[in-house]
């Protein structure tokens, strides 16, 4: 081989290099873009899911004082009503509680 054919089979062997080298530094641009692109997609995405929680972890817990407060609430009501029918009615009452007190000892005798 001589060596002009020497110099262009290397030039053309260079040439062929910088083709290589040039379509892998193309593809590794757009596989970082793709990675930067889809890295965005996962941090809105994981930003939006936590907001979805933080407001049903809001709206349970609301929903949860909320059923506190009504169970309080109608727990005094009864409290009150009771009073109320002890106060009005003292004799009834007095003798519901011995008649009650009657039953539950002669259950806890028999046991």
């Amino acid at each position: 081989m001589s060596h002009r054919n020497e110099q262009t089979v290397a030039h053309q062997a260079a040439d062929v290099v910088d083709e290589v080298a040039d379509g892998i530094r193309s593809a590794a641009h757009s596989v970082g873009g793709t990675v930067r692109s889809t890295a965005h997609a996962v941090r809105e995405a994981a930003g939006r899911a936590a907001g979805a929680v933080g407001d049903t972890y809001e709206e349970v817990g609301q929903y949860a004082r909320d059923s506190f407060n009504r169970t309080r609430d109608r727990a005094r009501s009864l409290e009150n009503s009771f009073e109320e029918s002890v106060r009005e009615n003292p004799k009834t009452s007095l003798l519901l509680a011995v008649a009650l007190g009657a039953v539950i000892g002669a259950w806890w005798k028999r046991r």
